[in-house]
Order: structure tokens, then C-alpha cells, then sequence
């Protein structure tokens, strides 16, 4: 097997895996990712020590490939077990080891060496375990607004491969000044290569545990006093899939209970254990306990932590031993292609009273000073996590300009915006960015416009806005009364799968409810990436059922300003969009607009104005189209039949 240029790390390390794959004994990702570190370690143990003749040595055949664990184990010592070895046997890892005898990975760039082992291991054992690596241009962003300083201690308990502190090194010396960093995780491969990792960037100043960080006695020095820290940059497990069940750790977390509002608002700790909690809400009180007072902390989470009511307690909690700083919301894509679930990130500052208001009977969640909010669109790559478009341009990265505008902030126009989230109880960053910016285009179109909120018009009677009904899957392909879903909803038509098609029977049992009437406007709230997609009844699409994750909505005759066409342009108004997004609560990977909708603001483009000519337009393309449909579906009208 060939070895490729050095500058191709991902690539050899993939080389690597797929050859021990195909021609090794050991077929589970574990234990050929394990292999995998173990070659890498050696490697980087022969290049350190300066014995590279050993290396050479077995690449000849002259000497055992059992006899390189043992150098490797006096380099990075804890990293390599007593017994431990190679699981394939010599031929297969010496090819192996062939394929990095050109990679120079002492000189490499420690995150270049991270960043190629993740793009390997990634996909193949980490998502399983709720743990997906940082993007790189999210790491640096976090790392810039904390902003580690001399003689910090900095601390990450689920640090991976040890990406996090090797840019906060990296980063503080950039500005001449030297860290101390320290880095867990339970995953035994990625500790192994954070040794390795910390021990290029950090030397003596970097220490790597393998440890379950959750655990009680996990943070404690020689002395038995609890460990602190003066800055913590972290990405924990997160999902109920992993969630922690064990009594006793549960039991050393006030999130391990459960928790009640009173009618006064306050949040209290009952004495009743969880059955079960998400490691995320473990990993923030971990976090909080280990800051030294007046100690920082980046964090991400996912936005279920900051928009779902059952998670409400963990912010006066946070309040109430210091201050949340910034919110930070992260495009959907951050995580792509490892997993779709939507992420936020929190900075928070922890007391300068070492005992702080550290009460659990009721807690308000007062903020002392305005957060500051800032929403990034774009992460530096897309859904495929690839980073450079296809014609060589680097997608656009929000990360790094909102990292370097926070410094001044205060100044205003740097994308962060203060917000007082005194009694605020939904979280989500995007939520408080608003109005949502207008082209000078927009602006222009819409100049003299009113503009009016959802839940107004509703008030005021100029709309009726009612929810689609769910007949159940028993009720699909029973007849031929269109049941329209989010995904018949394109290009402001509607057009319905048949065999989707309800009964008579069924479509008279929800016709009343649904009301449906010629004009009305059918909304997306629900779903993965559909939201805010809209669509119009008409007397082709009438006699039909409508799911529930749409709503329905009914311009009244007599509304002021306001038709149904202009009300359906007036949602595609990019504006109006972005603040759709904004509106959307994502948890996990599932996005809903809920009562937020009523909230939406639109302008009300009835009237004359500098608009009129383009919502006339738009009245004009979707009825001829209307028009030429049901033509089309009348001449091809015949015996229908199942193929």
C-alpha cells in the first residue's frame, strides 16, 4: 500500500482504517480504530524520541511490530496499557504502517492531526454515544470570546481528541502568553490521541485523563479538594439516548431531581430522584462547580436546553451562581453531516462569591445585566461538511466574524445585540433577534407599509387561523379525498399524493373542524426544513383533509390592507422568512413554530403602494397557473387504477 503526500492526513488515516478493514482479523470500528491510534501514537513516539530506527526497522521486517508499543508506552506513558498490542498480526500492520512512514505528523499542526483522525472516526463510532466532534471554526470562535489568558487553567471534561485545548493554546500563544490545559474523556481511543495531542502542543502544561467525568470522585487533587478551573470550553455528550440512570451519580446533581415551579414563579429542587436525565444538563452543573469564582465558560448544548419548558429550572440555577454573558445560536448545519441535531451555545461567568446564591428552595432566575445575543447563519461548511464550494470559493463563516466583533460589541454593529432575559423563560438566541434585517430592496418595496403581528389580526378578526386535523395512517390510500400533507406543499401549489387519499366518510367526519374554504392559505409550522412554506386552496384542492402540522388561515372579507394573495406574498418576503427561522424551535432535529406564530409580523400589502405591481403579479401567476392545472387535469381525467 502506498503512502500518500503528507499534506493529505485524512487521507492516510483513511488509507489506513479501510486497509486493516479489508485485510485485518478485526472487523468492529473499535477495535480497528484502535489500532489505528495505536500506529499513530507509535509513530509520533519514534519521531519525538528520535528512534526512528526501530520504525524502519520493522517496516524492513527486521523486527516485530509487537516490539512498537512499548516505545510508544515510555513517550506518553498512561496512554498504552502494560499488555497492550496490536489486535492484527505483523504482515497486516506493517503494511498498515507503511502507508504513515512519510507522514510527518511531529511537525504537523496539532488540530490538522485532530481534525484528520475525526474525519475518520467521526462517522464511524462517536454518534452512537451522543458525543460529535466541534467544528473546528466553532472551536475557534468559542475559544476567541473567552479569550484564555496567562496562567489560566483551562478545562475540558468531554474533550475528544483535544481540540478545544489545543486551539486554546494555540490561541494564547498568539498573543505571548502560556496556559495550563487539561482534558477527559471516557472514549479510550480519543484520550489516547489527546494525550498525544496535548503533548505537541501543550508539553508539561497539558495533562490528559481517561475518566467517566461525571463521576463524584473525578475532580479532586492529591489533597482531596475539588478541582477549579479558570476557564472551561466544552462540547458534552448530549441525547436521551445516553441518558444517566445510575441512582448514586444522579443523586451528587441537583439536576439529577426533579424540579417544580410555584405559583410565584420560583423553581424548586424536589427530594424525588430522576429516573433518568440527559448528560448535557449534568455536564452544565458539572461545568459550574468546577469555575473558580469569576471563572468563564463556553458550552455547547443542544436548543432543546434553551426552549423546552421541562428544561426551564436550568436557568435560574444558572442565574443564580452567576451571569449568562452571550447566547450563540449555531446554524442547523454546525454538526452536519455527524448528526442534524440543532446546537446553541452558552458563555457564562460564575460568581466572584465563591458560595454565591447557591439555594435550591426558589430561584427566580433574575439577570443581573443584559445578555449579549448574536445568531450565525453559516458555519464554514454545508450539510456534506464540505468546506469549499464547488467552485474553489470557502463557504461563508459567521463564527469568525461574530468571535472578533464580541471584543466590541458595546460598539454596536458587530452582530451581537444586548437583551435583559429577566423572566424570559424561551431561550433560543435567534428568538431575540428581531426586527429581522431588510434589504435596501425590501425596504424600498415596502416603504409606507403597515406592519401588524399574526396574533393581532387574529384579535381584530381580519384572519382565522385554525390547525390541520390527523385522520391516522389507518385512514390512507381508503379513498380518493386528497389528504394534504407539508411535503404537497411546492411553489406556492398544492399537489397531493393519492395514495395518501382519504374516505368520504373520514373527510366528513373532520370537514366541519377544517372549514376549509376557496382563498385560504395553508402555513408549514412543523417539521425538519419545510417550515414557513405556504400554499393556497383552491376550487381544485377544496374537498380536502389537511394535515395537522399545517395551519390553516382564513382572510376575512373585510380585513383592512390585507387579501389572501398580498397575506401569501407577504410570507415570502425574505425578511419575513428570516424571522420565521427565528420564530422555530428546534428540538433535536424536529423544528415547530408553536404559539410563536402569532408573533410573526407581516406588512399588510392590501392597498396601493410600491408593492401593489409585484403582489398583482403574483395574484396573476398563481391563478393562471391555477387555471391551467385544473385544464390539464380535465383533459387527462380517466378510470383511475392502481399499477
Amino acid at each position: 500500500m502506498s503512502a500518500p503526500e503528507n499534506s493529505h492526513l485524512a487521507e492516510a488515516f483513511r488509507r489506513v482504517y479501510y486497509f486493516l478493514y479489508a485485510n485485518g482479523k478485526a472487523s468492529r470500528a473499535e477495535r480497528i480504530v484502535e489500532d489505528l491510534t495505536l500506529a499513530l501514537l507509535v509513530k509520533l513516539a519514534t519521531e519525538r524520541s528520535g528512534r526512528t530506527g526501530a520504525w524502519q526497522a520493522v517496516l524492513a521486517g527486521d523486527d516485530d511490530p509487537a516490539t512498537l508499543p512499548a516505545l510508544a508506552r515510555e513517550e506518553f506513558p498512561g496512554a498504552i496499557g502494560p499488555a497492550e498490542a496490536f489486535h492484527n498480526d505483523a504482515a497486516v500492520v506493517r503494511s498498515a504502517l507503511q502507508a504513515l512512514d512519510d507522514v510527518d505528523l511531529r511537525h504537523a499542526p496539532a488540530h490538522i492531526v485532530g481534525e484528520a483522525f475525526q474525519a475518520v472516526l467521526g462517522p464511524r463510532i462517536r454518534g452512537e454515544k451522543g458525543q460529535f466532534f466541534t467544528p473546528r471554526t466553532l472551536v475557534a470562535a468559542m475559544t476567541t470570546i473567552l479569550d484564555p489568558r496567562e496562567g489560566e487553567h483551562v478545562l475540558d471534561p468531554s474533550a475528544g481528541s483535544g481540540g478545544f485545548l489545543a486551539h486554546a493554546v494555540a490561541h494564547a500563544a498568539a498573543t505571548g502568553a502560556t496556559i495550563q490545559v487539561t482534558g477527559a474523556d471516557k472514549d479510550h481511543d480519543l484520550y489516547r490521541l489527546m494525550t498525544a495531542m496535548l503533548a505537541m502542543v501543550a508539553g508539561q502544561h497539558g495533562t490528559a485523563h481517561h475518566r467517566n467525568s461525571l463521576a463524584p470522585d473525578a475532580w479532586v487533587d492529591a489533597h482531596g479538594r475539588p478541582a477549579r478551573y479558570d476557564v472551561i470550553l466544552t462540547n458534552p455528550p448530549f441525547g436521551a439516548r445516553i441518558g444517566i440512570t445510575d441512582p448514586e451519580l444522579l443523586a451528587r446533581y441537583d439536576f439529577g431531581y426533579g424540579w417544580v415551579r410555584s405559583a410565584d414563579g420560583r423553581w424548586c429542587r424536589t427530594d424525588k430522584l430522576e429516573s433518568a436525565r440527559d448528560p448535557q444538563l449534568l455536564f452544565i452543573e458539572l461545568c459550574v462547580r468546577l469555575l473558580r469564582p469569576g471563572g468563564r465558560m463556553g458550552i455547547v448544548l443542544p436548543e432543546g436546553v434553551f426552549g423546552n419548558v421541562g428544561s426551564g429550572f436550568v436557568w435560574p440555577w444558572l442565574t443564580a451562581r452567576g451571569t449568562v454573558d452571550a447566547l450563540l445560536d449555531c446554524p442547523r448545519t454546525t454538526f452536519q453531516p455527524g448528526t442534524d441535531t440543532k446546537t446553541n451555545v452558552l458563555f457564562f461567568t460564575k460568581n466572584d462569591d465563591a458560595g454565591g446564591k447557591d439555594d435550591t428552595a426558589g430561584i427566580t432566575g433574575e439577570s443581573p445585566r443584559p445578555a449579549w445575543i448574536a445568531s450565525a447563519l453559516y458555519c464554514g461548511h454545508d450539510r456534506r461538511g464540505k468546506s469549499v464550494t464547488t467552485d474553489g470559493r470557502p463557504y461563508r463563516d459567521d463564527f469568525a466574524d461574530l468571535a472578533a466583533g464580541y471584543r466590541h460589541r458595546a460598539d454596536g454593529g458587530t452582530g451581537w445585540t444586548p437583551v435583559d432575559l429577566t423572566g424570559h423563560t424561551y431561550l433560543v438566541p435567534r428568538y431575540f433577534q428581531r426586527p429581522a434585517p431588510r434589504t435596501a430592496a425590501e425596504q424600498e418595496l415596502l416603504a409606507g407599509a403597515h406592519w401588524a403581528t399574526l396574533g393581532h389580526l387574529r384579535d381584530r378578526g381580519d384572519l382565522v387561523i385554525r390547525k390541520g386535523r390527523e385522520p391516522g395512517s389507518a385512514a390512507y390510500g381508503t379513498g380518493d379525498i386528497p389528504f394534504i400533507r407539508t411535503s404537497d406543499l411546492n411553489n406556492f401549489e398544492v399537489s397531493t399524493d393519492p395514495t395518501k387519499s382519504v374516505s368520504e366518510a373520514v373527510y366528513l367526519e373532520h370537514r366541519e373542524a377544517l372549514d376549509l374554504r376557496i382563498g385560504d392559505v395553508l402555513i408549514v409550522v412543523d417539521g425538519r426544513y419545510r417550515i414557513g412554506t405556504c400554499g393556497m386552496i383552491t376550487a381544485r384542492n377544496v374537498r380536502s383533509l389537511v394535515q395537522s402540522h399545517l395551519q390553516i388561515v382564513t382572510v376575512a372579507p373585510e380585513a383592512t390592507d390585507l387579501d389572501p394573495f398580498a397575506f401569501m406574498f407577504a410570507l415570502t418576503l425574505p425578511s419575513v422568512r428570516l424571522r420565521i427561522r427565528d420564530l422555530v424551535f428546534v428540538q433535536s432535529t424536529l423544528g415547530t413554530l408553536g404559539k410563536r406564530l402569532y408573533e410573526l409580523e407581516i406588512p399588510l400589502l392590501g392597498g396601493d403602494g410600491p408593492w401593489a405591481a409585484r403582489v398583482e403579479a403574483f395574484r396573476r401567476t398563481v391563478t393562471q397557473r391555477d387555471r391551467l392545472l385544473a385544464e390539464l387535469e380535465t383533459a387527462t381525467r380517466g378510470e383511475a387504477f392502481e399499477l
